[in-house]
């Protein structure tokens, strides 16, 4: 491999990665206020697993080189950006979520600094989709003392359990039909949780009203379909919120209106914060967090394995919470 060329993934079809040479970006051409990382370490998002697995079917095959990964920890090699120079080691985001490469180009915006003296910067992956999590809770306003829903606990609806126990919630009942979630969450912040699908819970509501107490606040943490949204909006109780996170799959949602309308519900979507400041709040959280949050990655494998992570990572197999790539390991 010549100086100039790096190792990079391809989607080439559904579950099909391909690793390629290409030339590495040219930080040059690639705008103002960049940075050019050297990738250490990456980590996959629930929205990136319907990209791997076809469910997007408006998008196109081969995707972008390296796509489909945004949650990466690297050190800056090039940059024109004043924010950032050579050495400095960061979370970024990559553009077109190319992070299955061993060199990114990402904006100096979508990225925020690390201390240079962490023992273990793998975990600092977990800065990112925590961002989103502190939007999307700081939308909610004032949530001390208030009952909470969690549906869906994956790494994101386990880190709403836990912010919400920061932040002073009241009862936080997580819901999720894999028992070991179910564990995790209650061990980061859920008062409890349920180990049956939402639907499942509202059936059995209606069977037995004493079965369900209605929270004032009900958090869609799943996505990628369309029923758990509804889901919430039956069983948030009359004038709660129901925060609308988990990514769509799908342009337009099939809303059971006369419930929202009925129960003279708020319905609130929380996506896409101002990354230059919700890294760097992020950042100092996590870093002030580190003992607590880690547990939240139980797989590490080499970046040559990509496709196996995924897999895990689509079919809930072996445990996984969430799993780090060594992107050094090609």
């Amino acid at each position: 491999m010549s100086p100039k060329e790096m190792n990079s993934l391809l989607l080439t079809t559904p579950r099909q990665f391909s690793q390629v040479k290409v030339e590495i970006p040219d930080i040059a051409t690639a705008g103002a206020d960049r940075i050019l990382v050297r990738a250490m370490w990456a980590s996959m998002c629930g929205s990136d697993i319907p990209f791997f697995t076809g469910n997007k079917r408006h998008i196109a095959y081969p995707l972008p080189m390296g796509a489909p990964v945004h949650e990466c920890v690297g050190m800056v090699v090039e940059s024109n950006s004043a924010a950032f120079k050579p050495g400095d080691h960061v979370v970024a985001i990559p553009e077109r979520d190319g992070g299955l490469s061993e060199f990114f180009i990402g904006q100096a915006a979508k990225a925020t600094r690390l201390p240079d003296d962490l023992d273990d910067e793998s975990t600092c992956c977990l800065i990112q989709p925590l961002s989103t999590v502190l939007n999307a809770v700081d939308r909610l306003g004032d949530v001390s003392g208030k009952s909470v829903a969690v549906v869906g606990l994956g790494s994101i609806g386990i880190l709403f359990c836990w912010l919400l126990r920061k932040r002073g919630a009241g009862r936080i009942v997580g819901i999720d039909p894999i028992e070991g979630r179910g564990g995790a969450a209650r061990e980061m912040g859920a008062s409890a949780a349920i180990p049956v699908c939402s639907h499942e819970v509202l059936h059995g509501w209606r069977q037995n009203p004493a079965s369900w107490d209605p929270p004032e606040i009900c958090i869609e943490a799943v996505g990628h379909q369309m029923d758990t949204l509804n889901d919430c909006l039956a069983l948030v109780q009359q004038q709660g919120t129901v925060l609308a996170f988990g990514v769509p799959d799908h342009r337009v949602y099939a809303i059971e209106y006369e419930t929202f309308f009925r129960k003279n519900a708020h319905l609130v979507a929380a996506v896409t914060p101002n990354w230059t400041e919700y890294l760097a709040i992020s950042r100092d959280i996590f870093l002030g967090a580190r003992a607590e949050l880690r547990g939240l990655f139980t797989h590490r494998l080499p970046i040559r394995e990509a496709g196996k992570a995924f897999t895990l990572y689509e079919r809930h197999e072996d445990g996984i919470l969430k799993a780090l790539l060594d992107m050094s390991a090609w």
